[in-house]
């Protein structure tokens, strides 16, 4: 099923919510033990990108189809949005309270991008 996305409206509201989200102070969320469990962390951030990636792409394969190397095109979008990643976790590190710089949370971010790309290939052959 082909999900049909032409306006960058969603991408612009998550990136926003994103940004919001990654500049919490850390006192702002919460310290269960299960989190570490789970990593639940790193799954948001899996999400967070996958979705991010696939929001972004959208709306430039439904609006130019043929006309720009979707592939390259979905490549450069989730490079950006990887390296959005990488800047909000120094952002987190030297500016926001309680927040650290992780590594684990840029593997996370390139994961989600990956997702990110399969799906955003897929519909695009949809």
């Amino acid at each position: 099923m082909k999900i049909a996305i032409s306006s960058f409206r969603p991408a612009g509201v998550w990136l926003v919510l994103s940004t919001i989200a990654f500049c919490l102070p850390g006192t702002s969320l919460p310290e269960q033990d299960w989190f570490a469990i789970v990593q639940l962390d790193k799954w948001i951030h899996i999400g967070l990108f996958s979705v991010m990636v696939t929001l972004w792409c959208l709306p430039l394969l439904n609006r130019y189809p043929s006309k720009v190397p979707a592939v390259k095109m979905i490549l450069l979008i989730s490079l950006i949005c990887l390296s959005y990643g990488v800047a909000m976790e120094f952002v987190q590190h030297y500016f926001i309270s309680n927040r650290s710089f992780d590594v684990g949370d840029i593997f996370a971010d390139a994961i989600g991008c990956g997702v990110g790309i399969i799906f955003a290939k897929q519909q695009w052959k949809a």
